[in-house]
């Protein structure tokens, strides 16, 4: 539902416009207002501002600490409850004066934040689980932050969260063929950049657009590129490569930015979330050309390809590398590995070995690991033809000698038969 506010402005600029259209005359003005209704009805309710409120503030502030994404989360939860206190039994309260009622107990905050759950699942534009999730957890660490108790046992019972239903792991799964194909068509030098960088370092889509000039090491082969500790989900620094293709890529466009520059970034952009944006746009386009923008059934607008796809495929291909899945998790960014823990040349040579099956428009070394393919497949033909031949001959003997085992294990037999009859007559 569109909030007063927002129904209060779209008439008012129904009313101007109406004004307009009579004085200058115009033809068809009544088709045209009609067309302005319908888009002001379907434009997305839009979310109060919340930085006002200097509890607020002071809350996000401490969150933005330990980290600056969870404070840009943790904000569009707030600005989700302040606009559900104003469309709600509540509206008499906002996101601070609430508090001293919670704080009395006159209104009950497991009673509130089930409504809350409530109004994010009845929202136009629908939420994911994880989103509705996201955003309780930031409501309820503000409201703890200002003294008020949750026990987590209760909210548990009380505050009932949509069902989370499992997704098909083979959603949003590529191949090489597939990034391939993604990258051919790509005309745009930023995005194939990206692309490929993701592609061949399975780096996040956030710690890939943080990446600035003085982050990539040309000098070394393969390149190297340093990932900033307060730009990754773990909060570790570490160092990763990138293949040949990419490094080549990279060079051609960002030969003109000084060291802090991010290396996504266009003239006037300093945010992080607005590179993004620009190059989700032009990955949208991109999958349309290919025809491969299908959409995660029951998710809305979310596509089963994402940025996030390139990730996948860059871990799976490192687990069925010589490293395997210990070096796959440390070299994409999951804590707890070995890979932290090996040397910078080690690392080097891990992923020297790994690049080939990382590189997608380099044809001669495409053609290479195809080969290299197809030769493996052929030894493991002919060891699996000299197991089945050993396989064989052990059968073979088995035969041989199987009248032999059957008149040995009659003599058995007839031993044990007769140990047991003399056993049998001493007892008498």
């Amino acid at each position: 539902m569109l909030s007063e506010n927002s129904i209060f402005l779209s008439l008012l600029s129904i009313v101007i416009y109406d004004d307009y259209l009579h004085r200058n005359r115009v033809i068809n003005k009544n088709f045209i207002l009609l067309i302005l209704i319908k888009t002001c009805l379907k434009r997305k309710p839009t979310l109060e501002i919340v930085d006002k409120y200097d509890k607020v503030n002071e809350f996000l502030n401490s969150i933005s600490r330990r980290s600056i994404q969870t404070k840009k989360v943790y904000h569009f939860a707030l600005s989700h409850f302040q606009t559900f206190l104003i469309d709600s039994e509540y509206k008499k309260y906002n996101i601070e004066t609430i508090l001293r009622e919670l704080i009395g107990r006159d209104i009950d905050v497991y009673t509130l934040l089930n409504k809350f759950v409530g109004y994010l699942m009845a929202r136009d534009t629908k939420l994911s689980f994880g989103s509705i999730s996201l955003y309780l957890a930031g409501v309820r660490s503000y409201l703890e932050d200002n003294r008020i108790e949750i026990s987590s046992k209760i909210l548990k019972k009380t505050v009932k969260l949509p069902r989370k239903y499992e997704r098909n792991e083979d959603e949003g799964a590529i191949d090489e063929k597939d990034i391939r194909t993604i990258l051919l068509a790509c005309t745009n030098t930023t995005l194939k950049a990206f692309l490929l960088v993701l592609a061949c370092t399975g780096l996040r889509a956030n710690e890939a657009l943080c990446l600035r000039n003085r982050d990539i090491d040309f000098d070394v082969s393969p390149t190297k590129v340093h990932i900033r500790a307060e730009t990754t989900k773990t909060g570790k620094a570490r160092d990763v490569y990138i293949s040949d293709e990419c490094t080549k890529e990279l060079k051609k466009f960002i030969s003109n930015k000084s060291p802090n520059d991010l290396i996504f970034s266009k003239e006037g952009e300093a945010q992080t979330i607005s590179i993004y944006k620009r190059l989700r746009e032009h990955f949208t386009k991109l999958l349309q050309k290919v025809e491969m923008d299908k959409r995660k059934e029951g998710q809305g607008k979310r596509r089963e390809i994402t940025f996030h796809s390139f990730r996948k495929f860059v871990y799976t291909t490192l687990c069925s590398s010589e490293g395997g899945q210990a070096y796959a998790e440390g070299f994409i960014g999951h804590s707890g590995s070995v890979y932290h823990k090996m040397k910078p040349e080690k690392k080097r040579q891990m992923y020297v070995e790994s690049m080939k099956y990382l590189t997608f428009l380099d044809f001669a070394t495409v053609k290479a690991v195809g080969q290299d393919f197809e030769s493996k497949l052929k030894e493991k033909d002919i060891e699996i033809y000299h197991l089945l031949n050993e396989f064989y001959q052990l059968e073979q003997a088995f035969e041989a000698n199987k009248e032999e085992y059957n008149k040995f294990k009659m003599e058995v037999s007839d031993l044990l038969k007769k140990k047991q009859d003399s056993k049998s007559k001493k007892t008498d």
